[in-house]
């Protein structure tokens, strides 16, 4: 029996905890675990590749090797960098350690706060606790720059650092053969950023004792530009043409809310509470900037206005911020805009062009997710996509003065060609193409039926105007949502191939060479732990890299995927049996909810994963237990009683497993989760206990709360997105009081642990104490614990999560194993004092 430390005991059934750790085998056995993680590098030239280690989630080691063989491997410290494919250098904490690839030599650094590499040169930069930068080369240490403040900017091949000498701040040019000073100033640099085509610095100087302070723009040739700019100002630019011109945007945010002795909230104001902090602006001003023609312009006109560029010189997207928003959708910033025009900076004009809407996209468990770019320009800056409607894309002349609507619903995020003539749009039924002078949409029959998404980074040289180049091939990942797999298509020369045939892995990341001849993807399923797999062909596949990571088991590990019909749809469920499974025992099971969970069958069950939250499949499953995860969708019953009706149809058809003991079920569920274990509680009698973590119980209290994790007030989640009740609290009020759990909580026949962190911003942990005291009103068997210092979800490793894990453990033992010495379960069938 594990010893319970410093308990109070607050009143009857209700623990409060402090969040202690205590030795236990089950984090013991956490400990030993560890796998491959995060997105694998290569080298420049494609010679080496290189995948973290994780140990409890750290970054402990990288391991590099040959990236067609996975031969002559070398182990590197933390995370690690290539310098070309030469070096490879790894940080971990304050040291550094720096591999030869080619000699097989190291070399060590200590006391270092930050590793840059300088491609061009075939060097490297270490900045040192001590404030210097010191550059190196295979030979040794080159150079050495004292009195560094902050750590360096590096970017596009460029690498700059700011240093205080005496009276004046210097940026120093690292990026060039011979290292140089770029810039020198009296005046405290406040940040330094570099353009996207690398050619320009963007400086922002505080000036003491004067009204403004001071944006300066650098070249590489030609003269300082200095611009006078609000103080304390942010400065944010976007490229025009990929540097042809600039919109550069000064805003002074609200640093900080004054507390007085009332706040006043006003019902028509569209910044409420904290979001102001986050997403108005004090004050705001906009400049056009041509640096090849010296131009320099305020756009004196816009003030009050928000200004987007549109990858145009002379026109830019206007409209008031926030205008007629109704926090309806999580999407806050940037919101839907209102009342837009097209600002002629030539004419000093503005045209109307009506409301754009965010569109949004299907993901893995069937749940739409805002697009939050809503107007994406072409690369030659002539046209502009956007939507006005959130369902159908509308295509703009830059003027604002033609349009035409592409007439079809559900094509998600648009990309232009890099030669104008096509837009690619991502949608979850294959991937479509519009010829702009055809005017015709199609598919390309790549990835009939599944939710495809383009994998070049498009976003990498202008956000405004992301394009692919018809030149190069295109990448594109095909999900079917029907039977959780992936496959890989590559566009080139106008035809399609399947570079990665289908697959029930789940692929964590992909990576591949310039060329696009070579793909590498970290892989798992739920008994295979992550390995590093090269792809060179769709029928040529090796796997180069794995590591069990302590695991022996994995293999042994079963799985089966069930059917079952519910809410007038085909749903699926994952049932997971006990490691030690024997067909002539029976066992207990525990049910995990959230919505649709078929995507997660494919998860490696490292018993360190952090999602299920407050849920251990394989530890369950290693302790005899059966672990049922059925998939929930909605209808127009409700969230709650959906929800029921899911669990309760996956639960029939599960029970026809003559080897679950029928009368020992647990369900269980974390933040949406938690709430429909909580409603399920209320109106079944099919489980002997249930363990709800972080979740509503008055979906009415909730619907008229204020979110601090999103900022706003929380109806839009109850309408329009996960809860998917579609009205509002007016238009049907019956509808949220069938489906609210607090209703019914004297119907609670089973015992309940209930679990919530006092800092939680999301789901406010009072929603949790709500529900525990009308069980406790009732006199049923419950318990809380109330973690005071933590949040919605614990981290992984803490004393807290540790406390928490072995207690929910403890519960399902306790309910489904009989096992009744656990003294902080049993204070229950005391009086507490």
């Amino acid at each position: 029996m594990l010893t319970i430390i410093k308990i109070l005991l607050l009143f009857t059934g209700c623990i409060c905890v402090s969040g202690q750790s205590y030795p236990d085998t089950i984090t013991a056995w956490k400990t030993k675990f560890a796998k491959l993680g995060g997105a694998p590098k290569l080298s420049p030239a494609g010679k080496w590749i290189s995948i973290n280690k994780f140990s409890r989630n750290a970054t402990d080691t990288t391991y590099v090797a040959e990236s067609l063989s996975g031969k002559n491997l070398h182990k590197i410290v933390g995370s690690a960098t290539f310098l070309n494919d030469q070096l490879v250098i790894g940080k971990n904490r304050d040291n550094v350690e720096v591999i030869n690839l080619q000699n097989g030599s190291k070399s060590l650094h200590e006391n270092i706060s930050n590793v840059y590499a300088l491609t061009a040169l075939n060097r490297y930069a270490l900045l040192t606790r001590a404030k210097t930068i010191e550059i190196y080369d295979q030979s040794g240490k080159l150079e050495q720059l004292n009195n560094i403040e902050g750590f360096g900017i590096n970017k596009q091949n460029r690498l700059y650092v700011v240093r205080k000498v005496e009276n004046s701040h210097e940026i120093w040019d690292l990026s060039s053969k011979h290292i140089r000073c770029a810039y020198s100033t009296p005046h405290n640099i406040r940040k330094t950023d570099i353009s996207i085509s690398g050619d320009k610095l963007f400086i922002t100087e505080g000036i003491k004792g004067e009204p403004d302070d001071q944006l300066v723009i650098v070249g590489t040739t030609g003269t300082d530009i200095k611009i006078p700019i609000p103080k304390l100002a942010e400065i944010s630019f976007t490229e025009i043409q990929k540097g042809k011109a600039f919109l550069l945007e000064a805003k002074v945010k609200f640093d900080e809310i004054h507390k007085e002795d009332v706040e006043i909230w006003y019902g028509n104001d569209t910044y409420l509470g904290q979001d102001k902090l986050y997403f108005k602006a004090k004050s705001q001003k906009f400049w056009f900037y041509n640096p090849t023609k010296s131009i320099i312009k305020e756009l004196t006109s816009t003030k009050g206005f928000e200004v987007k560029a549109l990858n145009n010189e002379r026109f830019f997207l206007t409209y008031i911020p926030r205008k007629d928003f109704n926090y309806l959708t999580s999407n806050l910033s940037p919101e839907d805009l209102n009342d837009a025009h097209i600002y002629d900076s030539f004419s000093d004009t503005f045209i109307p062009i009506g409301n754009f809407k965010a569109v949004r996209r299907l993901n893995r468990r069937k749940v739409h997710k805002t697009i939050f770019e809503q107007v994406i320009s072409s690369p030659d800056g002539t046209r502009f996509i956007a939507s006005t409607d959130g369902l159908k894309w509308t295509l703009f002349h830059v003027s604002g003065k033609t349009k035409r609507v592409i007439d079809k619903e559900g094509l998600e995020l648009p990309v232009f060609s890099q030669d104008g003539e096509n837009i690619f749009f991502e949608s979850s039924d294959d991937l479509w193409i519009y010829n702009l002078k055809k005017e015709q949409l199609s598919p390309m029959n790549i990835a009939h039926g599944q939710i495809t998404r383009i994998k070049d980074n498009v976003y990498k040289n202008d956000n405004r105007a992301p394009s692919l180049s018809v030149q190069e091939p295109l990448l594109v990942e095909g999900y079917s949502l029907l039977n959780n797999t992936t496959s890989y298509y590559l566009i080139e020369n106008r035809k399609s191939k399947t570079v990665i045939p289908s697959t029930d892995n789940r692929i964590n990341h992909i990576v591949f060479d310039q060329k696009f001849r070579n793909f590498y993807t970290v892989e798992e399923n739920f008994n295979k732990p992550p390995f590093l797999r090269h792809y060179s062909g769709a029928k040529t596949a090796k796997i180069i890299m794995e590591c069990d990571g302590g695991d022996k088991n994995a293999n042994r590990i079963k799985q089966e995927i069930i059917t079952f019909d519910a809410i007038g749809k085909k749903l699926n469920g994952i049932l997971y049996y006990p490691t030690n499974f024997d067909p002539k025992r029976i066992y207990p099971m525990v049910v995990h909810i959230y919505q649709r969970q078929r995507q997660e069958s494919n998860e490696y069950l490292s018993p360190n994963n952090e999602f299920p939250v407050g849920f251990q499949i394989r530890t369950l499953i290693e302790r005899g237990y059966f672990v049922f995860l059925p998939d929930i969708l909605y209808n127009d019953s409700g969230t709650g009683l959906s929800a029921l009706e899911c669990v309760e149809r996956g639960l029939d058809r599960v029970l026809k497993n003559p080897n679950i003991n029928a009368t020992k079920i647990g369900l269980g569920g974390h933040s949406h989760g938690g709430y429909e274990t909580n409603f399920i509680a209320t109106h079944s009698n099919r489980f002997a206990t249930y363990v709800s973590g972080a979740g509503n119980s008055d979906i009415i209290r909730s619907y008229y709360s204020y979110n601090y994790n999103f900022i706003s007030p929380f109806y839009w989640q109850f309408e329009n997105e996960q809860y998917e009740l579609g009205k509002s609290v007016a238009e049907d009020k019956s509808l949220y009081l069938k489906n609210s759990p607090i209703l019914n909580v004297e119907k609670v026949n089973a015992p309940i642990l209930l679990w919530a962190g006092k800092k939680d911003e999301n789901i406010q942990w009072d929603q949790v104490m709500e529900f525990f005291i009308g069980l406790k009103r009732y006199k049923k068997n419950v318990i809380a614990l109330f973690y005071p210092n933590q949040s919605h979800a614990f981290i992984n490793g803490t004393s807290a999560e540790q406390d928490l894990s072995t207690r929910i453990i403890q519960w399902w033992d306790y309910y489904l194993k009989n096992e009744k010495n656990i003294d902080w379960i049993n204070q229950l069938k005391k009086d507490a004092d």
